[in-house]
């Protein structure tokens, strides 16, 4: 039986409502090896001229915390030049938010829609979060074990929707959660109820992936199968039996008409009907695997498709996926700021805000795809990928799990009351 637990005025409320002096690393994306010392970060509200906030990343740590920096960052950062190239001088910088004890063990995955952020843990959990008031709303208690994987589904996203929004996880009208209790469920994120519990595997669930459509997904799990879901039914339309050990990831192409399964060492990617097209082989342990879209740097009206994966390396491979082979697929470019595995990255599209443009500085309209990674070496590193450069680095000192990146904008200061003047009615969803 599902159970929704509403959040007191307790003081995990309270740190994050209020803005909380978090220690850290800030480091120049030259010297992410090395670190400065630990800085006293307050949120400031001035800012040189040339910078301002531009997207928020969150990350759980096997620590149980939850930490929410903000990336303060000049034009050049929507550049597809690098920094170096572009003669920039902006200094990028990355401020604590909020951070503090979400769950009460690891956090092993995380997830947004809009305004709100999800989060599941060892502890068997799944935390709820409003992020335009911030503020914790919530517990989700239904898996008997680790919440694995978390994926938010939208009703379908349209070509009317902005770039932000379907970057941001479209509307987010449900919430997939597996586990390894072997459930998939599928919550309704109007009440937070359970709408149905997906039965079929036999043991934990390690990862899903929505098809972009929002009407079917993919989950792998211990008992070595990939199942396919009918998300309109909320049925078991397929399974496949995998061989070579258990796959622990899965991921849909951008446009839907083939997905990779991943293995500890190796990768195959399935066209619509199951066949094999191209097989990879890993020489280090895989950690993450999703594919994206990326422009060109010599032409920006060209879109590359990567698969894009993360070792114990600490690197993140950029594979080109217009060139698999059979045996292959090319890598197209490699990024390293980790110096051990690379437990998460995501990925983040949009256009630079208007305070950023002026009339010496037009508006930028073509849009820049951002990337966070997080690692067991306890650093988040923002990438702007059309320059395929870091931009900012900041060291945690704690052991990395997930992460997500959201928009600047999706705080609303006005909404931002004391936890003790909060009602029970300030719980909506949209």
């Amino acid at each position: 039986m599902a159970k929704r637990k509403r959040e007191g005025k307790s003081q995990e409320d309270k740190k994050l409502k209020n803005d909380p002096v978090a220690l850290g690393n800030q480091i120049s994306p030259e010297e992410s090896s090395h670190t400065d010392g630990n800085l006293d970060v307050q949120v400031s509200t001035t800012l040189a001229t040339n910078l301002a906030p531009i997207l928020r990343v969150i990350t759980g740590s096997y620590e149980h915390h939850l930490l929410c920096l903000s990336l303060t960052a000049g034009l050049s950062a929507f550049s597809s030049k690098t920094h170096e190239d572009a003669g920039s001088s902006d200094a990028n910088f990355l401020t604590p938010v909020f951070h503090f004890a979400s769950h009460t063990a690891s956090i092993r995955s995380i997830a947004h829609a809009k305004r709100y952020l999800v989060t599941g843990g060892n502890d068997e959990h799944i935390r709820l979060y409003d992020l335009q008031k911030r503020k914790e709303i919530g517990t989700l208690m239904y898996h008997e074990g680790t919440v694995t994987c978390l994926e938010f589904v939208s009703a379908a996203v349209g070509v009317e929707d902005s770039v932000e929004e379907k970057s941001a996880g479209g509307n987010g009208k449900w919430l997939l959660s597996g586990g390894e209790d072997g459930k998939l469920l599928v919550w309704r994120t109007k009440d937070w109820e359970v709408l149905a519990d997906m039965k079929g595997h036999k043991g934990a669930v390690n990862d899903i992936s929505v098809h972009p459509s929002g009407k079917i997904a993919l989950s792998v799990g211990r008992d070595r199968t990939l199942r396919l879901w009918n998300l309109m039914t909320a049925k078991n339309a397929s399974v496949l039996k995998l061989t070579g050990g258990e796959p622990i990831q899965v991921a849909w192409s951008t446009d839907g008409d083939k997905y990779a399964v991943g293995w500890q060492t190796k990768i195959v990617i399935y066209d619509m009907s199951a066949k094999p097209l191209s097989s990879i082989e890993l020489k280090s342990p895989l950690y993450r695997l999703r594919y994206v879209s990326l422009k060109e740097a010599n032409d920006d009206n060209v879109l590359t498709e990567y698969l894009v994966t993360s070792d114990s390396t600490g690197s993140i491979t950029f594979r080109d996926a217009a060139k698999a082979t059979e045996d292959d697929v090319p890598v197209a470019f490699d990024l390293k700021a980790h110096s051990i595995r690379v437990k998460d990255f995501e990925f983040y599209t949009r256009t630079p805000p208007p305070v950023l443009c002026s009339d010496d500085k037009p508006a930028i309209t073509q849009t820049t795809t951002f990337m966070s990674s997080v690692s067991s070496d306890g650093k988040i590193v923002i990438w702007n990928l059309n320059a395929r450069e870091p931009i900012a680095v900041y060291q945690t000192n704690e052991r990395l799990n997930c992460c997500t990146l959201v928009a600047e904008e999706v705080e609303k200061y006005d909404t931002l009351r004391r936890v003790d003047q909060a009602t029970e009615s300030e719980y909506d969803s949209e």
